[in-house]
């Protein structure tokens, strides 16, 4: 009885200490701040010699800061900053842009935790001194979203670099599933094997089976690290975990297993008889 409470706390210890991004995760799917009332609209991109700046107008409360999305197509806003100031801002400069390219450009308001929608799109060459992109319709926004038409810029441009941007909130790409079941499997296939060598080969200890379930769970936060699956497997993985190694060491200590591996054994001694008796007929 004193080995199974040591596995378990072996099992208990290996979930804290190796798998701490579960909470934090659990902490960050559970933002409760409310999203802005509207996108940002933005109205102007002008081109400098390597940089863009930009104007829009704010979106409807409730923000506390705004972040840009760029990148060389639409689809794909690879580059950004994720603040770029706090509420009131509305106008910022990229920089250290490359000459001749074309970006698409697109602003968001951010509270707290949680993102808002992605602002309109809008392209710029820079190396091009030109002027603004033309302005977009404001009077539909202004019906549509109850945005002002108006902005202000603030007295001093940003100037930033290319950089990958981190995206947060809404926008995180989930993974639709998450591999538990099979890392279950391979778990009974490789408790049940190692008991069974165990009993051949002197140097494998019993005891060193408890290595089996804490590598598969350290592999399923690997694997998993960044799913949010609620299926059964992936939810209940730790106490799967536990509940497979401690009935496949109870049948073992009671024989069951040595039954059904006694029968492989005699299974596989009838058949290289066989074998050799055809070799021998040969």
């Amino acid at each position: 009885m004193g080995r199974i409470f040591f596995i378990v706390f072996i099992l208990l210890f290996s979930y804290f200490f190796f798998a701490p991004q579960a909470f934090n995760q659990a902490s960050a799917n559970h933002c409760t701040d409310p999203k802005p009332n509207s996108a940002p609209i933005l109205i102007s991109a002008k081109a400098g010699e390597d940089s863009v700046s930009l104007l829009w107008t704010e979106a409807l409360d409730p923000v506390t800061y705004y972040l840009v999305a760029y990148g060389l197509s639409k689809e794909n806003l690879e580059y950004g900053n994720p603040n770029i100031g706090p509420r009131g801002t509305t106008s910022y400069t990229v920089g250290g842009l490359a000459k001749g390219v074309k970006y698409y450009f697109r602003v968001r308001a951010v509270n707290g935790c949680k993102p808002g929608k992605l602002s309109n799109t809008l392209t710029a060459i820079p190396g091009f001194i030109e002027k603004a992109t033309s302005l977009p319709n404001l009077s539909i926004y202004k019906i549509v979203q109850g945005a002002s038409v108006s902005a202000t810029p603030t007295s001093e441009l940003d100037t930033a670099v290319p950089a990958p941007l981190v995206i947060t909130g809404e926008e995180k790409v989930k993974c639709t599933t998450c591999v538990s079941w099979q890392l279950l499997i391979a778990e009974a296939i490789l408790l049940i094997s190692y008991l069974y060598f165990a009993r051949r080969v002197t140097f494998l200890k019993q005891i060193f089976s408890i290595a089996i379930p804490i590598a598969m769970y350290i592999m399923f936060w690997k694997i998993n690290g960044q799913c949010f699956s609620e299926g059964f497997f992936c939810k209940y993985f730790l106490q799967l975990n536990i509940i497979i190694f401690m009935v496949i060491v109870i049948l073992y200590k009671n024989k069951y297993i040595n039954f059904k591996t006694n029968l492989l054994e005699s299974f596989f001694k009838k058949v290289t008889k066989k074998k050799i008796k055809k070799r021998r007929r040969k």
